[in-house]
């Protein structure tokens, strides 16, 4: 009786192993989300106060508003900054009821090219954490 028992205890402890193991390869679900944070520029110039848009291949995108040095931080939730680890098409809007500062002087010419996930040429891959990345809307 005594063998029954041990040997029931170690299926119990196998099996519950084997659960914990699983478990542990188990992500919380969601997408992982990395860092990002850089400039806009244009021309060598800060892009000041225009919103840029981090758009992976599925799902939602990130964004991040540019201050008077055009520079962003990327946010994919109200509670979670950065970007989905996925190729993105970058785009630039400007919101001028929201924006804390005018419009670049070139921002016609800017939006002409990149103002829309379906114009803009700008394809970034996030891997991994990324800070200081430059912009380039020329």
């Amino acid at each position: 009786m005594n063998n029954r028992r041990s040997g029931g205890h170690r299926a119990l402890w196998v099996g519950s192993a084997l659960l914990l193991a699983a478990l542990a390869g188990c992500s919380s679900g969601g997408p992982d989300i990395v860092p990002v944070s850089g400039r806009v520029t244009r021309n060598g110039k800060p892009v000041p106060f225009v919103t840029v848009y981090f758009q992976p291949t599925s799902g939602r995108p990130s964004l991040g508003n540019c201050d008077a040095d055009g520079r962003f931080k990327l946010g994919y939730t109200r509670e979670q900054d950065g970007a989905k680890v996925d190729t993105h098409t970058v785009y630039v809007v400007y919101f001028p009821e929201g924006s804390a500062g005018p419009a670049p002087p070139d921002f016609k010419d800017i939006y002409a090219k990149y103002g829309t996930p379906e114009l803009s040429p700008l394809k970034i891959e996030v891997k991994k954490a990324m800070k200081d990345l430059e912009i380039k809307v020329d």
